[in-house]
């Protein structure tokens, strides 16, 4: 006899905590935007969100790569010059 495995129904509380994952968003803005845009699909392909919402999501989690770049910048900026 198997158990079998109920796949997991993606939820907006999940898309809302990846995107609350600052620390992701700046070790890594292209990996975290593509988790949160995949969700964000997801959710939308179930119907959990409407098509304007997922475009709301998508606008979001394109803010949230920039702001990560950014950080990533203004952390290398703020590095002591060892030259």
């Amino acid at each position: 006899m198997s158990i079998k495995e109920t796949p997991q129904v993606p939820t907006l509380a999940q898309w809302e905590a990846l995107y609350a994952d600052k620390s992701a968003l700046v070790k890594s803005p292209e990996a975290q935007q593509f988790a949160l845009n995949e969700l964000a699909e997801a959710l939308c392909a179930r119907s959990v969100i409407t098509a304007a919402e997922l475009a709301d999501l998508i606008e979001q989690s394109d803010a949230a790569y920039q702001w990560g770049v950014e950080e990533q910048l203004s952390a290398e900026l703020s590095l002591p010059d060892v030259n």
